[in-house]
This record gives C-alpha cells, structure tokens and sequence, in this order.
C-alpha cells in the first residue's frame, strides 16, 4: 500500500506529506496549486512489464511522467532526493520505497526532463527501476469528444471480457451510475487516429452507437474498465499486492449526482480488490460528498478515505489534511467575499467564546467579522443600552450561563425589535460545556481513540481538570480557561468538538438558526449580504 508522499523540494512544493488514503485519495484546490504535480508523480512510481498483465485497451500497467506534463528548463532543474514514496504492508511495515531525482537528458536530441526513482538496498546495490505495482492514469481533463472527430480516422475494437460476469458488472454499474436504461449490447474500445493519445469505451445501445456517445459516457467507460483491467489482473497473478488508479478530474463532463453514485463505487471496489484510487476534482457537490467521509478521520494513521485541500491564499502553498467543506468553501470565495468590506460584526465574552462560534458556524464566517475583544456579559450589555445606534447593528453572542434577567437592562420590546443578541448552546460558559461533555463521555465512545493518539485519557482530564491542584492558585472562572487554553491545541488535534456536535446535534442546529436569524436582522439595517 502506498502510505505516504513525501516532497523535500519539487516545483511549489518544499518539504511537503500526503499520507495516502488506502483506498481513495482526493486532491482539490484552486488552479496552479500543483494538483495534476501528485498525480504525476504517482504516476512514474510504479509499473509491469507487458508479459506480466495488460489492460482491457491492450495497454501496458503504467504512465510516464512526461506523458502527464514537461518539464521547465527555466524552473525544473536537476537535482537529487527530491522526493520519496513509502510503500507499507497490512501491518504497516515498510516493505518498499524509491526516492527520485530530477534530471534532464538527451533523447535524440531533444532534451527531456526526467523523473528518476532510485532504490539502495541493504548489499548497497542500486536501482532506477520503478516499482513492481501496475498502474493506471486517466487524464480526463483533456476531452476529446469523438463526435467531433472524423469518422474515417476512427478505430474499434470490440472489448472482449474475460467473463459474463465481467461485462454484467459494467453493464450494471455504466446504468447505474448514469441512470439510464437502455440495453447495451456492444462495448468498444476505439482510438482516434488524428489524436495521438486518444483513447476510449464506446457504448452501443437500441437507441445509439458509440459515435454519439457524450464525453462523460465515455470517461465513465474507462473508469469502469480500469477497475475491470485491475480485477482482470488479479486473477492472473498468483500473488496480489495492489494497484493504482489515478484519475485527473474525476468530475469532468459528469453530473453531480452521477459523480457522488461513481465516487461510492470507487471506494467499494478499492476495498474489495485491494487497489489505491487517487483523484482530482474540482466539483464543490463532491467535495461536499467526500467531506461526509472524512471528518471523522484520524489523524494518526492512513484513513480509508483522505482529502487534501491545495492553497495559496497565504502566498505560498499549503496543504490541508482534511478539512471541513465550509473551509474549502470559504477559501474558494474568499477572492468575492473580500469586496464585501461591510461585514457584520460579532461581540462575544472573550476567546474561548469566539473559538466556539467558529467551531459552530464555521460556513458563515465569511460573512461576519468575529472581533477579538473580552468584554463581560454586565459590560457588553451596558454598553448595548448606551448607544443602541451602534450595538443595535451588531451581533452579540453571549454565553450560555446568561440568564433571562442578566438581559432586562434593554428594554424587552427593543431586544426583540432588534433581535441581534443570541447564546451559546448550553447551560454554562464555553471552557465548562466541554469539560463537562469530556468528563460525561463513556469509555467506549470512539472519541477516546482519537485522543489515545496523542495519549490523552478520560483519567488524564479528570486528574488535571479545571479543579485539580493544578489550577488551584486561580480564581474559579480563570482556572477553567487556563485549562481551555492550555488544552486547546489538542480538542483542535483530536477533534473534540466535531464529536461533541455529534452528540448535541438539536442544540448545533437551535444556535445555528438563531444565527442566521439575528445576523440577517442586522444585515438588513447595515445593507449588507444575507444568508
């Protein structure tokens, strides 16, 4: 199994990790972050020999480099150790790896830039063979719609599966994913002469031949013989290790609904064969897909599924591990949302209080200016009742052990006129809520595995709570947010608050709604972007 990619210095990316999905890796991003880079590489890491297997199309287990993209005299230059690739067993055991060096040669007089793995083994004996893992890359992108070709210049053959069983799966799954009904009756593989590398399944049905056959029947056609060509494979090898199915935006010419029906299938099929898929896409409705998969990922060890997310947006590259949709959705709107200069702003108590409207409406923070203020709930309040011009087209949010009386300083009907002041879910501060849910969590709750890995325990919470010795020097209310404050990086790590909205999903969804409802009151009065 493929674990992990790491890129010491390589084009944008310098000192860079992707820790592979066992079965699906997706990789998004806005254009020129270097996404088609990782599939490239990839690409050039394995290979078989013609004799030992080929694919449906008849075409060898593997891809170049150089057939994905070129090199660049003016900014690919030679260079050793530039990247590694570590290959594991089910035990986690590396069992494999090559790093690569950069290179530019003379192939018959022109020059070519190359991708070259290199293995030492323990004798000290070297080799710039790729791995023994078959390969297939799709470059989907790069549509050539057969319609548009000339018919004289096109090739068929048609496919012959190695069993009934074979082309009923195709059949099954080609209907399925698109949702038609036609019968198929002909699967081909045909090439264009006028394009040197185009290739591709046409389908025959009652209703059309393959010559009408849309861009996206035809990529899905590949795909699904691709994962066809795998278990082809298979069964003629005496002993399986796994292949590699990369697939350059898997979304090109698919419909959302097609693409998420596909996705689902592709991460079956990976379990069942023991195969690695890695994509790119830019589809928001897949990604939003995926993110269901994924948020409850560990972040220790390679998950089933992986997202990573590439942007510069900080001007240089970054590459997040799985993050929510609402922060890739944020990052691809930001460009807009910055000309928005008259944002609502948001008052809180102090930080611990923001760090939980962030965590709760992490999709709408685009539209808001959370400030980074500590006013306490008597003053934030006084002041309101002081300049309601100004407090009155703001939102407030206070925290959740503010009782109904704490509020009669405004006048009930202006409160209700206004309607921009809302709480927390619960019934006490922030820091408490989540003490309290830590403590309240049983010891089968699967957010204990997450926090084993960075050897947290329900005794070490209890042992060094707000109340311990620890923290006995401080005043009551201080001891709980010097606890929050020294334990947040690891709730961020472990995921603490996504298993806790897990759990209070209705209070998630109350404060969630009462948001929105207070943020487009006081977007209605400022003349700003509703939600």
């Amino acid at each position: 199994m493929y674990k992990l990619l790491t890129i010491n210095d390589f084009r944008q990316f310098k000192d860079k990790e992707i820790f592979l999905g066992r079965r699906l890796t997706v990789i998004a991003g806005k254009n020129s972050t270097g996404k088609s880079t990782i599939l490239g590489i990839l690409a050039n890491s394995g290979e078989l020999k013609k004799k030992d297997g080929t694919t449906y199309s008849n075409r060898q287990f593997r891809a170049e480099f150089g057939e994905i993209f070129h090199g660049s005299r003016n900014f690919d230059a030679s260079g050793s150790d530039r990247i590694q690739i570590d290959i594991v067993d089910d035990n986690d055991q590396q069992i494999d790896y090559r790093k690569f060096r950069t290179a530019w040669q003379n192939d018959n007089g022109k020059d070519r830039f190359r991708v070259i793995p290199l293995k030492v083994s323990e004798d000290g004996k070297k080799t710039e063979a790729k791995m023994q893992i078959p390969v297939i890359y799709l470059g989907l992108s790069r549509l050539f719609p057969i319609g548009e070709a000339n018919e004289d210049n096109i090739t068929t053959n048609k496919i012959k599966f190695i069993d009934d069983e074979q082309k009923k799966w195709f059949v099954e799954k080609y209907t399925d994913i698109l949702s038609i009904y036609d019968n198929i009756n002909v699967v081909n593989n045909y090439s264009i002469g006028e394009t040197d590398r185009k290739k591709g399944v046409g389908i025959e049905t009652d209703q059309y031949d393959y010559l009408t056959n849309s861009s996206g029947q035809d990529n899905l056609g590949q795909i699904l013989m691709s994962i066809l060509s795998f278990k082809k494979l298979r069964q003629t090898r005496e002993h399986w290790t796994g292949g590699l199915l990369l697939i350059d935006e898997i979304d090109a010419t698919l419909h959302p609904a097609a693409q998420k029906r596909l996705i689902d299938l592709l991460i079956k099929e990976a379990k069942l064969n023991n195969i690695q898929v890695v994509v790119t896409t830019h589809s928001s409705d897949l990604l939003k897909h995926i993110c269901t998969k994924t948020a409850y990922n560990n972040i220790c060890k390679n998950n089933d599924v992986e997202l990573y997310y590439f942007t510069n947006a900080n001007r240089r590259l970054e590459l997040m591990r799985n993050p929510d949709y609402s922060t890739i959705e944020n990052d691809l709107l930001v460009e807009s949302m910055l000309q928005n200069s008259n944002k609502v702003k948001v008052y809180s108590e102090d930080a611990e209080g923001r760090w939980f409207i962030k965590k709760l409406v992490p999709e709408y923070l685009l539209y808001v200016e959370v400030l980074d203020v500590k006013i306490g709930c008597d003053q934030l309040l006084s002041l309101y009742s002081g300049d309601v011009s100004y407090f009155g087209n703001v939102l407030i949010v206070l925290d959740g052990d503010v009782q109904k009386k704490d509020l009669e300083v405004i006048p009930e009907q202006l409160r209700k006129r206004l309607n921009n002041i809302i709480k927390l879910p619960g019934t006490t501060r922030p820091e408490e809520v989540i003490y309290q849910y830590i403590l309240s969590l049983e010891p089968e709750h699967p957010y204990w595995e997450n926090a084993s890995k960075v050897y947290m325990n329900w005794m070490y919470f209890k042992e060094n709570g707000p109340d311990s010795q620890r923290y006995q020097q401080e005043k009551e209310r201080e001891r709980y947010k010097k606890w929050f404050i020294e334990h947040q990086t690891i709730f961020d790590s472990t995921k603490l608050f996504e298993f806790w909205a897990n759990d209070n999903k209705e209070a998630v969804e109350k404060f969630k709604k009462e948001f929105i409802t207070a943020y487009n009151a006081v977007a209605s009065r400022i003349f700003t972007i509703k939600i």
